[in-house]
């Protein structure tokens, strides 16, 4: 039996949502790295600056494909009516302050000398630590989205915002990698840190994909797209095999070899990890989207599908075909 021929399986959200949830998760993911590198110090300061630079632009751009997926500007704007009903209108403001303040310190931090004097550092601090917060709201806001549509079992968990959460952060820390090594005085202890920072995301990423798979294992509504999404070899080879173990390996190799050896000599081997981690992040995006599915109801001793028809925006009820 084809799932897709009855209607099963979602078809609002794909590619155009995917990317976006992809850019956002990256601009989220990356501004608050160099948000906490920045309180750090110096010694993170390559992080810092290309982390800002990666922020406004990535949600800036992910914004766009939203527009494009919704159709019109007008609908953006009453996306953001009725907060407090509405977890769409919500998002809309999270992610508008969001891009406010990650706009702001990124020309205080870049354009003026604000960061080199006392009250000016305070301020830069407030900044970074309200955009902190948003960035949060950001990358988790797109999970939460998802778990409010409650025609999904697969996403009606609070597994799906940690996932995302984390896997912005290590999209938004492969592309600082991916970007780093052309900011002006970076150091191989720098690119080192970094390489390590990302080993260790990769694993809390791991750890957090497969609770959630777990979890979905559990119950047999959110079972079936579970199955779905571990037979899809996209999810199987482009994300787990090519998008988290084979960067943390690379990352593992970087780290303990870079310090003894030429920069230059290991920049193309981070950046194509960095690469792959990011290609692995928007197949997670994408997998989670299409892999969501109407639950089967079990009627005594019969199984029904609830039917989405293309022209029926209410699901009905229709029994599985003979197997």
């Amino acid at each position: 039996m084809n799932p897709k021929a009855n209607g099963q399986l979602q078809t609002e959200w794909s590619w155009w949502i995917a990317a976006y949830l992809f850019l956002g998760g990256i601009g989220g993911g990356a501004y608050a790295i160099a948000a906490v590198n920045w309180f750090l110090g110096e010694s993170a300061s390559a992080s810092t600056a290309v982390g800002l630079w990666i922020g406004f632009p990535a949600l800036l751009i992910g914004s766009v494909f939203l527009l494009v997926d919704l159709g019109t500007p007008r609908r953006a704007v009453l996306a953001g009516m009725k907060p407090g009903t509405s977890w769409i209108a919500r998002g809309f403001w999270i992610i508008t302050a969001f891009m406010v303040l990650a706009l702001l310190h990124l020309i205080l931090h870049a354009f003026t000398a604000v960061g080199q004097t006392a009250s000016g550092r305070m301020i830069l601090s407030v900044v970074g630590a309200a955009g902190i917060v948003c960035a949060v709201g950001t990358m988790a806001y797109t999970g939460i989205l998802l778990g409010a549509s409650k025609g999904i079992p697969f996403w009606r968990t609070g597994a799906v915002p940690v996932v995302f959460v984390i896997s912005a952060l290590v999209t938004g820390h492969f592309t600082i990698m991916l970007i780093a090594p052309f900011y002006r005085g970076v150091t191989a202890e720098a690119v080192q840190t970094m390489s390590l920072e990302a080993a260790a995301l990769v694993v809390l990423e791991v750890l957090a994909i497969l609770f959630f798979l777990q979890a979905a294992f559990k119950t047999p509504d959110p079972r079936e797209s579970a199955l779905r999404i571990l037979r899809k070899r996209s999810f199987v080879i482009g994300y787990f095999i090519l998008g988290l173990a084979v960067p943390f390996v690379t990352m593992l190799i970087v780290y303990r070899s870079v310090a003894s050896t030429e920069l230059s000599s290991y920049v193309p081997i981070a950046a194509g990890a960095a690469l792959l981690g990011l290609v692995g992040g928007l197949i997670l995006r994408q997998s989670v989207l299409v892999c969501g599915a109407l639950p089967t109801l079990n009627i005594a001793g019969f199984e029904f599908r609830r039917i989405a028809r293309p022209k029926d925006p209410k699901p009905g009820i229709g029994m599985l075909p003979p197997q």
